[in-house]
């Protein structure tokens, strides 16, 4: 093991976004480092519940259905995030940054979304490594490019990388403007500012950790050369307990389980989902729990059916095991819970990362998608799912397959190495 060092995690976003590094750096410190968490102040609590250092890095989220629903859009969200969000935020988040890494052995970031992180180790020196959590982020010109709003030419893409080459430039440089805060301020502190944040320029040239499982993407031609594939990073904190209420729901059997959540991001621009999964739920003769986050739609819907009970949170690791079929948004960490279930899936994609992982699943043979707008499919994408039997057994043959992956031990020897070298 690498002598005690300081690792500095710098995320934002959603919980999606904090909880693989909550599990790599509570494991570093079980390994006797010491781990900080950079990121925006609405993740302070989760980030000091799990007994690491918080350390404030701007911008912070209104918590505003407003800001929600323009984060969250199907077609606008990306470029709200990075043209109204994280761009004119570039300047805070680098001063945050540097003073969260003074006298640190490490930097360590999330890919498209720390922007700061590329600019602090280029200006300090630290050593650094980038961390991608959906295999949608590398934009490999091998894969598909399902974050490309159209019917035909995805599937075009997909069937040649050169087409698809030609198609990314385009998207290049349409992006090109949601950068230029970041781009500007590069000037200004004398860094080259010719690769584009959002592509090359979010990875580091001397380790990049892709944190998902292989099962959901393999390894491309074009992905960075120092590349580690590590497995997804799941945070599974001590206290994690279902509450008494949840369990007894659970241990009353009768008619299967279905299990609903938008997770983190989604659920704050809900829409009528949770409506329609209660509709589909009753009409099939199923129990539902509903994992909403709390929502003002969801608690419209009371008082609920006695086969029904909503919860803000559980660990979704203890109640998807009772499931018969799990329904969700398609946030990578749920996928990979999800799939190390066993259990048939229904995928109601939002935005960003989410229809691409959903359509991953459905190429594995687990998943049925339902897009945002087609919540009327909903129940027939449950029956169909349920009533598919094959989609049973390979859902089981996956689970048993993700549940030997170790992504957090994996990530940690990674950084621990390269903090031997550093």
């Amino acid at each position: 093991m690498a002598d005690a060092s300081h690792v500095v995690f710098a995320t934002t976003g959603s919980l999606g976004d904090l909880h693989p590094f909550l599990a790599v750096g509570g494991e570093l410190k079980r390994r006797g480092h010491r781990a900080s968490i950079a990121t925006s102040a609405v993740h302070r609590a989760q980030v000091e519940a799990a007994g690491l250092e918080f350390r404030h890095m701007r911008p912070d989220p209104e918590n505003t259905p407003a800001f929600h629903a323009r984060f969250m859009h199907p077609r606008t969200g990306g470029e709200f995030v990075y043209r109204h969000y994280l761009g004119p935020a570039i300047r805070a988040s680098y001063a945050d940054l540097v003073q969260a890494t003074r006298g640190a052995d490490l930097l360590v970031s999330q890919s498209l979304m720390a922007l700061a992180a590329p600019l602090v180790a280029a200006r300090t020196g630290i050593p650094w490594a980038s961390a991608v959590l959906q295999p949608m982020c590398f934009f490999s010109l091998h894969e598909r490019p399902n974050y490309i709003p159209l019917p035909l030419l995805p599937w075009l893409c997909g069937r040649s990388p050169a087409l698809h080459g030609k198609v990314f430039g385009y998207v290049r440089r349409f992006t090109e403007s949601w950068m230029r805060p970041v781009q500007d301020f590069k000037r200004e502190l004398g860094i080259d500012s010719s690769g584009h944040p959002m592509y090359e320029g979010q990875h580091s040239p001397a380790c990049v950790l892709a944190m998902f499982s292989p099962l959901l993407g393999r390894p491309q031609p074009d992905w960075p050369a120092p590349t580690v594939q590590t497995g997804t990073a799941l945070y599974q904190p001590d206290d994690a307990a279902l509450p008494p209420t949840v369990r007894n729901f659970l241990a009353r059997g009768g008619a299967p389980l279905a299990v609903f959540t938008l997770s983190s991001a989604a659920s704050n621009d809900a829409g009528g989902f949770y409506r329609a999964a209660l509709a589909a739920a009753q009409s099939l003769g199923l129990r539902a729990l509903l994992i909403t986050g709390g929502l003002a739609e969801s608690t419209a819907m009371e008082p609920l059916p006695p086969t029904a009970l909503r919860i803000g949170y559980a660990p979704f690791e203890q109640v998807f095991p009772h499931a018969a079929l799990i329904v969700h948004s398609g946030g990578s960490a749920t996928c990979f819970k999800a799939l190390q279930a066993g259990k048939p899936q229904v995928v109601v994609p939002h935005a960003h990362d989410q229809l691409d992982n959903a359509l991953r699943l459905r190429q594995l043979g687990v998943a049925k998608v339902v897009t945002g707008k087609r919540l009327g499919r909903l129940r027939a994408a449950m029956r169909q799912a349920l009533a598919d039997d094959g989609m049973r057994r390979h859902a089981q043959a996956l689970g048993e397959r993700s549940r030997r992956e170790d992504g957090v031990s994996q990530a940690c020897d990674a950084l621990e190495r390269m903090l031997v070298h550093a």
